[in-house]
């Protein structure tokens, strides 16, 4: 599941700025704001997909040494990203262009670095994200439901990437 969850993760965090775009035509009137309005929703719809694939999808142990809360990614990446586009009033080709060079960037970026988990369609979904660290020493991104996540303890996780895990859901 993990390409899967991975492109899921993706397209849904670049939704509500898809629907920024097609709400201020920023790639012109008709065709270019359906198809943002159309992504848009298609990566709003594929989180509760991935919700539900998750209860189906085989865990493994996930042992916890130490976990710190790591929400404020979530609002740097608003902030970062999502915030500056939505003045963004392109009228020429050239403008339009190079918005989507830049999206671009951010999209290649957002892919390479495995950040699937900045993604405010989570947090609005009630995910938190936390910094884990294993026995072992090895650090990782846990997504999930908690609030407090109890040092030493066991949990059933999806790996959704070398470093990034969703704990089961129900």
């Amino acid at each position: 599941m993990t390409s899967l969850a991975q492109a899921m993760l993706f397209l849904s965090s670049y939704s509500p700025l898809l629907a920024v775009f097609a709400l201020l035509d920023t790639f012109g009137k008709g065709t270019p704001s359906i198809v943002c309005t159309a992504l848009a929703v298609a990566g709003a719809a594929l989180l509760p997909l991935l919700i539900v694939l998750n209860r189906s999808t085989a865990t493994q142990q996930l042992r916890v040494a130490t976990a710190t809360p790591r929400d404020a990614d979530v609002l740097a990446y608003v902030a970062s990203y999502l915030v500056p586009f939505a003045s963004v009033d392109a009228h020429s080709t050239r403008e339009r262009v190079a918005i989507g060079v830049f999206v671009g960037l951010i999209a290649v970026l957002y892919v390479r670095t495995e950040m699937f988990y900045v993604n405010p369609l989570l947090a609005f979904a009630g995910f938190r994200v936390f910094a884990v660290q294993t026995p072992a020493g090895t650090p990782v991104v846990l997504l999930c439901r908690r609030r407090f996540i109890q040092p030493s303890s066991d949990l059933d996780a999806i790996r959704i990437s070398d470093y990034v895990w969703m704990e089961k859901q129900g």
